[in-house]
């Protein structure tokens, strides 16, 4: 039995097994009274939900979705990108992290496919749930939490596959091998709703807050924001249309969107979340002083980064890095505005000559440009050298940032040759933070009540929440013209949406249910700086060629072929 692993989950007899926990273990002589009717052990069973959790920022992966996004371009060969971008989601090896679905290497959690793991993960609290009733010592509150996690983790890692293969079918209990696999797959909005049934579970079960000493557990907090994400892709056009009904929203399920963003704002205090200030920015994202920012909903708990974590993804070699494989995209600077509001296209602030002075904020603390300072070297000051011909530029093809931008966001301060800082600073994945809340519930806001309409779920409007994100970092209000319809709003909600999440692991998964992927997929554009004979510099911005292929069916992965094959009422994701 320990040998059989089938990959769908639908037909896992021993993906994550007691037998093969027991196996594990260090006592060679447990069994499984000796897990499940003790606390402390049948918490470090349970625990292994939260090793499943993904990391995108490893030093392994070199990608993350937004590679395969309008976000980043990278310059890996041998990653998930590849494939993906050449409109093959089926066509990548089986154990690449985003699209692939089988074990890597004998690792799991962040070193092997999402998929894979989510599937593991399942069967985990399936087991937690199905066992509960054996443990002995524990409190009422103790089993209330063990109770909550496993419910949290169940949506969650369901959810993960639902956004990546689409409907699936009911995986609510472990299985054997006499259960009948030939079940049939079910849409979306079908699958979701089991996701939002164990939040509303978690939601009660789990504590407003935990001790200290064990920072990074779920909360009733992350159950209410969770749910929030999920009914807002359930509400979304791509989801929507696979439940056909149209690649429209869906209003009931944007309202319950609002309902859930709406408490976790409201109750933010009680959880322990709060928004950063604007001169605090970039401690959201790293810190020497403090495990993880109060804008964390949900994050997988790392303690202290090492360094070749971001050194192989964002830090060139020139700066004592790796091999810096994910650079920003001009399609992702142009998405920042000017510091009065407007798009670099319409603001009088833009001057093609200094085409990076009096941006939002925000883009100094995400993207370095070209001759940007970035570090130091005794009293001298370093300057990004991605012009053609510097630095960054004379790097090894497999090591020069393609398209002229780095990623500062995942880039600690000081972390170089120069200062050494290197592997001093917290930096966590955090999959939920507070200013989502406030993205989620403008987005959902608008589309039922327009721009400017008060909200009852909050008593705030859609512009409100956006301007709550953009005034904290010292950005203007949303300028009047862009709230006349809710057209027009939609458009620059989405857009504050890349900018305040870049680099989070949103914006593939966003423009796929927004249904615009096709579109923002078909051209992508990179920086090219030359350097001039006074030391200036002149831009020009080319069109990377055959960036991505993407057509209506790379909407959803495709699902292995041999497993479709061996279930008669299974059936494959469109064009593939």
């Amino acid at each position: 039995m320990k040998n059989q692993i089938v990959i769908l989950l639908l037909s896992v007899v021993t993906l994550f097994s007691c037998e093969s926990f027991l196996d594990r273990s260090p006592d060679q002589g447990l069994g499984e009274n000796d897990i499940f009717t003790d606390f402390i052990a049948f918490r470090a069973f349970n625990d292994k939900l939260y090793g499943y959790l993904d990391d995108p920022l490893d030093w392994e992966r070199r990608a993350d979705a937004g590679c395969i996004s309008d976000e980043t371009e990278n310059n890996a060969t041998w990653t998930f990108n590849g494939g993906m971008n050449a409109g093959g989601f089926y066509a990548t090896d089986g154990s690449m992290y985003e699209s692939g679905w089988k074990q890597k290497q004998n690792n799991w959690g962040p070193r092997s496919p999402v998929i894979w793991n989510s599937f593991q993960a399942i069967r985990t609290a399936n087991i937690t749930l199905e066992r509960i009733d054996m443990l002995q010592d524990a409190s009422e509150g103790q089993r209330n939490q063990l109770l909550g996690e496993a419910y949290f983790f169940r949506a969650w890692h369901y959810f993960q596959v639902l956004i990546r293969w689409g409907g699936m079918p009911e995986m609510r209990g472990t299985f054997d091998v006499g259960t009948d696999f030939n079940m049939p797959r079910r849409n979306f909005v079908e699958s979701a709703q089991d996701c939002i049934e164990d939040l509303e579970m978690a939601q009660d079960l789990l504590p407003s807050r935990w001790g200290n000493d064990q920072l990074g557990r779920v909360t009733t907090g992350a159950a209410l924001a969770l749910k929030d994400m999920i009914y807002l892709y359930m509400a979304s056009p791509l989801m929507q249309e696979d439940a056909g009904n149209g690649a429209q929203y869906n209003t009931e399920l944007l309202k319950a969107s609002l309902e859930a963003s709406a408490a976790v704002i409201k109750r933010s205090s009680e959880f322990g979340f709060q928004l950063e200030s604007g001169e605090n920015y970039r401690d959201v994202f790293y810190s020497d002083y403090q495990p993880v920012n109060p804008e964390a909903i949900f994050w997988r708990h790392n303690m202290m980064r090492f360094f070749q974590d971001p050194a192989n993804q964002f830090i060139p070699k020139s700066y004592g890095g790796g091999n810096q494989t994910t650079g920003p995209t001009q399609n992702l600077v142009d998405m920042y505005e000017m510091a009065d509001g407007l798009p670099f296209n319409e603001s009088p602030l833009y001057n093609a000559s200094q085409p990076y002075e009096n941006r939002d904020p925000r883009f100094y603390n995400n993207i370095l440009y070209p001759d940007a300072p970035w570090g130091m070297n005794g009293n001298n000051q370093i300057y990004v050298e991605t012009w053609l011909g510097g630095r960054e530029d004379n790097l090894p093809a497999n090591q020069r940032p393609v398209t002229g931008y780095l990623v500062k966001k995942w880039w600690p301060e000081g972390a170089n040759n120069w200062e050494n800082r290197k592997s001093q600073d917290f930096m966590p994945w955090m999959f939920i933070r507070l200013p989502q809340m406030y993205l989620d519930f403008a987005e959902a806001a608008n589309e039922v009540y327009g721009p400017t309409a008060v909200a009852p779920e909050l008593g705030m409007s859609a512009v409100d929440a956006i301007n709550v994100i953009r005034n904290r970092v010292g950005m203007p209000e949303v300028n009047s013209k862009f709230t006349e319809s809710k057209e027009l709003f939609r458009e620059r909600i989405r857009n504050e949406r890349a900018v305040e999440l870049s680099f989070e692991g949103h914006r593939w998964f966003d423009i796929r249910r927004w249904k615009i992927a096709k579109a923002k997929l078909a051209k992508i554009y990179v920086v090219e700086a030359r350097k001039n004979d006074d030391g200036s510099l002149s831009y020009s911005y080319p069109e990377r060629p055959s960036a991505r292929i993407f057509n209506d069916r790379n909407y959803w992965y495709a699902i292995p072929i041999e497993e479709v094959n061996k279930y008669e009422n299974f059936t494959q994701n469109p064009g593939w």
